[in-house]
């Protein structure tokens, strides 16, 4: 996938998918699937406004981009400049003029432009106008309630990940490049890996959950505890330790991809290394139960293909 972070770029027969696409979720990629119905390079357009908190960070948003499919990302920084875009020249300059755009696929909320003057509307007329077609999608719903990345935060907030994941279709994850840690899970006997999450990335509660782990084209299940440790001396960054079940190897400097499957329990210290290694066992035994009942409530396609979810390598 081509990544395009400025808008001194120029593509040929395109079709293009317009929006935040906060998370990739259910909603977002039926544009997706609209924008390859036809011969042309898929490129979807989404936009950097600086310090806001994202359901991923940029290089996670890019790694789903890849594994859906799109062809080319182009990555809009929200400055000063760009805020007073008029909506006609987007279309003039970057949909026709950078982009070459043929098809055109939005939601029916979309709006651009200098003080949000250009809607969805305005873009189909603009489209006959310019010589591109424009497909519209109203929005999903799922269980009577709008997809949205704000109804997906809502559920993440509160460590509902099975219904979050339901709406993203490919579950939460934390992705990264395994660091050194304090050796605690070593000493205990259970290897551990951490990573650190993107900054302004939005997190469920701190805790215990139960995880699918891809490494180097593999998968594996495991528990992760996500938080900063508070048993351990010091001050700890934010990341999530995951053990990862019938692995053997050295994983660090190897990119994690870290998917939050069920949310065990809280965050919490313990009086010692001893109690929080019976913890340890306990809370592995549960997620091990708990990817037991998902393998039998199910029949998976793959081994990580649990009902409708989906998994990237």
């Amino acid at each position: 996938m081509k990544i395009i972070t400025d808008l001194d770029f120029k593509l040929n027969n395109t079709a293009v998918c317009i929006g935040k696409f906060d998370g990739l979720h259910r909603g977002h990629r039926l544009l997706f699937t609209e924008a390859k119905r036809q011969e042309l390079e898929t490129v979807m357009i989404t936009f950097l406004f600086p310090g806001s908190q994202g359901i991923y960070g940029q290089e996670e948003k890019i790694f789903l981009a890849s594994e859906l499919g799109i062809d080319v990302m182009v990555i809009i920084p929200v400055t000063e400049e760009f805020m007073h875009m008029s909506a006609e020249t987007f279309v003039t300059e970057i949909l026709v003029g950078r982009c070459d755009a043929r098809k055109v696929v939005v939601g029916a909320d979309f709006c651009f432009g200098y003080q949000r003057s250009g809607t969805a509307e305005y873009l189909r007329k603009a489209g006959e106008k310019y010589g591109f077609s424009v497909r519209i999608y109203e929005k999903l719903t799922q269980d009577g309630e709008e997809v949205s990345s704000t109804r997906i935060r809502r559920l993440l907030f509160a460590g509902k990940m099975q219904e979050a994941n339901s709406l993203l279709q490919t579950p939460y994850f934390i992705r990264g490049v395994v660091e050194h840690g304090n050796q605690i899970g070593g000493k205990m006997m259970v290897p551990t890996a951490n990573i650190r999450p993107p900054e302004q990335k939005v997190l469920p509660p701190y805790g215990v959950y139960s995880v699918h782990v891809t490494v180097e084209g593999k998968q594996y299940d495991g528990v992760g505890n996500l938080g900063v440790k508070p048993t351990i001396p010091g001050q700890n960054p934010v990341g999530i330790e995951v053990w990862l079940f019938d692995y053997e190897g050295d994983l660090y400097g190897k990119t994690l991809t870290v998917y939050l499957m069920n949310y065990q329990r809280s965050e919490q210290k313990f009086s010692s290394v001893d109690r929080l290694r019976e913890q340890i066992r306990k809370d592995t035994e549960e997620a091990r139960h708990f990817f037991a009942r998902q393998l039998a409530l199910s029949q998976p396609a793959g081994r990580f293909h649990h009902g409708s979810l989906s998994l990237p390598d």
